[in-house]
């Protein structure tokens, strides 16, 4: 069996709904490690079964969203199946990422640029607690100085 992630799947099965089943070997090939005969039989066996795509993604996100608000991860597992034409693992693993980046219905849209800065802000020497960034810098400093010290005499 090859193993295409459910991106390329996905862009296969645009690609043959639009009778362009070139493309769609071409994405299969060039997503996995298998060869040209390989793909074009995989496609074919795609072909057999082919969805058009859900055009809106954001709109089956909240859909799945509402559903997995009220508890039914099977249930989205299933939408999800049924509206994008992928295999039960392929919309398992998407429903669990879903799940992963997507908090009580909100994206968790942070970036990790915005949260290193929060993190920067948070440790950086604001003046908010004195006495925190005092002790900070001491520990700092005794750090130092202990690892100066045990360079110096184990040399």
């Amino acid at each position: 069996m090859i193993n295409v992630s459910p991106e390329a799947k996905q862009q296969a099965l645009f690609f043959l709904s639009k009778n362009q089943k070139i493309a769609a070997v071409k994405v299969i090939k060039d997503n996995s490690s298998c060869g040209l005969k390989e793909a074009k039989d995989y496609v074919d066996a795609l072909e057999g079964g082919v969805q058009p795509p859900v055009n809106n993604v954001a709109n089956l996100d909240a859909e799945l969203l509402v559903i997995l608000n009220q508890g039914n991860k099977l249930n989205a597992i299933k939408h999800y199946k049924d509206a994008t034409g992928l295999g039960l693992a392929e919309s398992k693993d998407y429903i669990e990422k879903l799940m992963q980046f997507k908090v009580n219905g909100n994206m968790a849209q942070q970036s990790r640029d915005t949260d290193i800065k929060n993190i920067i802000y948070d440790y950086a020497g604001n003046d908010q607690n004195p006495i925190k960034n005092f002790l900070i810098k001491l520990l700092i400093i005794i750090l130092v100085a202990a690892a100066l010290t045990y360079v110096m005499f184990n040399i």
